[in-house]
């Protein structure tokens, strides 16, 4: 509760919250924000700073649901936020309720794993999240986004079906374990650039897949806990096929969007429901 509260306070403090902008002062002046100017320009910024301007990324952030943003804009641009948002669904609601439930599946038959050896399993699978996202970076120089999201994803499929097929093999909990922080690793960072490259997008886009990422992340873990409790702990790795299964459809819906998705001209890229309005350098300020 403290950290939302002070996210309010702050939003209220530079009049972001609509209902309640009338009384309060922002935290910093346009001139507190200016680093340094140029004697010549003194004249200029005081003119400046005393004619209201918008800011641009502060109206935006409850301006994503607006409906005027969205005239215009194709079934498809629609189709691929919300497909795009599924991936993520899936992929983090996987890695909540893997990191969740794997010490319970683990020490339950028939793998009867001892408690102390059990409690590596969660360490090894985010240390190898970690591990995966530092190796992601010099893939991604090499690798399209789109890429990489279709080898996470069948990766984390493959290894669901062979955690399956090897369920009495503790051995093997371990290496898929490993395999498949490896392959969830970059799926989120690939995603929104992969969103990025089809809708060239500044704001409203993230907004869309980091919610549903944080949703599936909720949602899924209280889903699996309560079929592990009613169906027993074999549950836990066909619960995680499943979701892995829709999140292949999802990514094979999101390519086929991809492709119906019309490709903007640079006339029309600045005119996108999505893209904010960047201010021109006035040459105001200087570092």
């Amino acid at each position: 509760l403290p950290v939302p509260i002070a996210v309010f306070f702050l939003l209220y403090k530079e009049r972001m919250v609509p209902c309640f902008n009338g009384s309060s002062h922002p935290l910093l002046s346009a001139d507190e924000l200016a680093l340094e100017t140029r004697p010549g320009d003194k004249d200029e910024l005081s003119s400046a700073a005393q004619r209201p301007h918008p800011a641009a990324g502060h109206e935006d952030l409850f301006s994503c649901c607006q409906s005027r943003n969205f005239q215009g804009a194709s079934f498809t641009y629609f189709a691929v936020h919300i497909t795009g948002a599924l991936v993520l669904f899936m992929t983090d609601g996987i890695v909540g309720e893997y990191s969740g439930f794997v010490y319970s599946y683990a020490v339950e038959e028939p793998l009867a794993v001892l408690h102390k050896v059990a409690g590596y399993l969660p360490s090894l699978f985010w240390g190898f999240i970690t591990l995966g996202r530092l190796i992601s970076i010099p893939v991604s120089y090499r690798m399209k986004p789109a890429t990489m999201v279709f080898i996470n994803v069948v990766g984390v499929l493959i290894t669901f079906l062979l955690l399956l097929i090897f369920s009495s093999s503790v051995v093997f909990l371990f290496v898929g374990t490993a395999s498949l922080g490896l392959f969830l690793s970059s799926t989120f960072p690939s995603m929104l650039a992969y969103t990025e490259d089809i809708l060239q997008y500044r704001g409203c886009a993230t907004t869309v897949l980091v919610t549903g990422a944080g949703i599936g992340e909720m949602v899924l873990q209280l889903l699996v806990g309560s079929i592990i409790h009613d169906r027993g702990s074999y549950s836990f790795l066909v619960c995680g096929m499943i979701f892995g299964c829709l999140a292949f459809t999802f990514y094979a819906l999101l390519v086929f969007f991809h492709r119906m998705y019309p490709k903007p001209s640079p006339e029309l890229d600045e005119a996108s429901p999505d893209k904010a309005a960047v201010p021109e350098d006035t040459g105001q300020y200087q570092r």
